[in-house]
């Protein structure tokens, strides 16, 4: 029987893994993990603690949410906002009218449109 590993240790070692370059390994171990002691619903919870870890140890997951694919120039402006080590994360949702939305582990920068105009009319312009 396969010992039962709080999701925090789990982060903790996946994220060691791959800042070691080990990270094809480390999600099969992962995997295999989760399946072999049934947790495989906590997967995207266990995913969030990963990241979470890795922006710990100085290397942020940005997921962004666009109309369009981002520019290089953009990715770099991300880059430059978030740090040095940014790995970008790109979702095209044509439901965005403009602008984009960062989100980081236990962050969120919303500069959509959508954003704006709920602003505007909460004041009530």
């Amino acid at each position: 029987m396969t010992a039962r590993l709080s999701r925090r240790k789990l982060a903790d070692y996946t994220a060691t893994r791959l800042r070691e370059g080990k990270g094809r390994e480390a999600i099969v171990e992962l995997a295999a993990y989760l399946i072999d002691t049934q947790r495989t619903r906590e997967a995207e919870l266990v995913v969030r603690d990963i990241e979470q870890a890795l922006a710990d140890r100085g290397i942020v997951v940005a997921e962004t949410t666009s109309a369009h694919a981002l520019d290089e120039s953009l990715r770099q402006q991300i880059a430059q906002l978030l740090g040095s080590n940014v790995h970008v994360r790109e979702t095209i949702d044509p439901t965005v009218l403009g602008g984009v939305r960062i989100d980081t582990p236990g962050k969120r920068l919303d500069a959509t449109m959508r954003r704006r105009l709920n602003a505007l009319s909460a004041q009530k312009l």
